[in-house]
């Protein structure tokens, strides 16, 4: 899933690419936090996986 990401945003429903939106962003919240084994260079992947989907609403005319 993470290898095509972005390719696969295209494909997926509305919901589809809130939930990648989503699930990128608490992934990225979890990455930075203490305790939690703390990996600034996953959160930052996140980060940009939750930006490509943040896009592809865009795209779409939809709110994220």
């Amino acid at each position: 899933m993470i290898d095509k990401w972005e390719q696969d945003l295209r494909g997926l429903t509305d919901q589809g690419v809130r939930d990648r939106l989503e699930l990128a962003q608490e992934n990225a919240t979890h990455s930075l936090r203490k305790g939690m084994g703390r990996n600034p260079k996953a959160a930052r992947m996140w980060r940009e996986k939750a930006a490509q989907a943040e896009a592809e609403l865009e795209r779409r005319g939809l709110d994220y």
